[in-house]
């Protein structure tokens, strides 16, 4: 489908959306989340379909305006990892009053004998890696210490987390900061490892900042027994005055021969939002109207989006 019929297709089933709620409603969202849990976290439009299996953690800050949620994840205990990590950015996210606090701590929302600490990931060869940016919470300082949390953190390959992912990272992070000159009025961000999906027998070539070697073991865990991903994954949803469009990235999780990638190199990894569902059993965007969901997931034109 070109854009210009998509865009066409979409603006048609969003005004079916408006004009007939009633008949709309009664089927549009099928697969959305029902819980209201997190204090209604999981029905914002971030929040993927929750597991039942998974225990669902919402962390809010409060702000002059009220309470406001930070980011959610879904936290799968086998694993001692989050299955994915959820937020928003949008006007009050984008300002960057504070800097980094480098300030690493349990989750206090998790219960005791789920909570990871340091000691999960003292000298395993890998770095502690962020799912929900500090970059992107620098608000103030609460929300950049929760992006802190050891929930928040998966064991990435060095070179990988400084290289193609940190692109990519910046790229989505280059389009929330258009935001303030309205290219977007919110980008939804879900971003995580596969957990079903980890590296095997990993020997890591390049030595980690921490003076060892990255390994896993014939399951897949680190030598502190975390769950290492094989392929790590953003999906991102973009509205602009009630218009939707989504993109979705899918990394293998390897050693990064250079530090400096290209928009082109970026752009070999992405997939639709269907495609990711496809390969990571996540429902997606799940609180979108059904008819809104499946026109935007469907497609994912780079040519949509700019790029740096």
């Amino acid at each position: 489908m070109s854009r210009k019929s998509f865009s066409k297709t979409l603006s048609l089933l969003l005004m079916a959306v408006f004009l007939f709620p009633t008949y709309v409603h009664s089927q549009a969202n099928r697969n959305k989340n029902v819980s209201n849990e997190g204090d209604g976290a999981a029905l914002a439009l971030e929040t993927p379909r929750l597991n039942p299996d998974n225990l669902f953690v919402a962390h809010y800050v409060s702000t002059t305006a009220g309470r406001k949620l930070n980011y959610s994840l879904e936290w799968n205990a086998k694993m001692r990892h989050a299955q994915w990590v959820a937020y928003k950015i949008d006007r009050t996210t984008i300002p960057q009053n504070v800097k980094r606090c480098n300030c690493f701590d349990v989750d206090p929302l998790l219960p005791e004998n789920m909570r990871i600490d340091n000691s999960f990931h003292k000298s395993d060869g890998f770095d502690r890696g962020h799912l929900c940016r500090s970059a992107d919470r620098l608000a103030s300082m609460q929300e950049n210490r929760q992006t802190f949390y050891f929930s928040n953190m998966s064991p990435q390959i060095n070179s990988f987390n400084a290289g193609i992912w940190q692109k990519i990272e910046n790229e989505v992070g280059y389009w929330g900061s258009l935001i303030s000159s309205g290219k977007y009025d919110a980008l939804y961000v879900v971003k995580g490892g596969t957990l079903d999906k980890r590296l095997i027998n990993f020997s890591g070539t390049q030595k980690h900042p921490d003076g060892t070697y990255p390994t896993t073991d014939n399951n897949g865990f680190t030598v502190r027994k975390l769950a290492c991903p094989a392929f790590y994954f953003m999906a991102i949803l973009a509205v602009k005055d009630g218009n939707f469009s989504a993109i979705a990235f899918y990394v293998p999780h390897a050693e990064c021969s250079k530090k400096r990638y290209s928009v082109a190199e970026a752009k070999n990894f992405v997939v639709t939002v269907d495609e990711l569902e496809q390969l990571t059993g996540i429902d997606f965007f799940c609180n979108l109207p059904d008819i809104v969901e499946s026109a935007v997931e469907s497609v994912a034109d780079v040519s949509e989006w700019k790029w740096q």
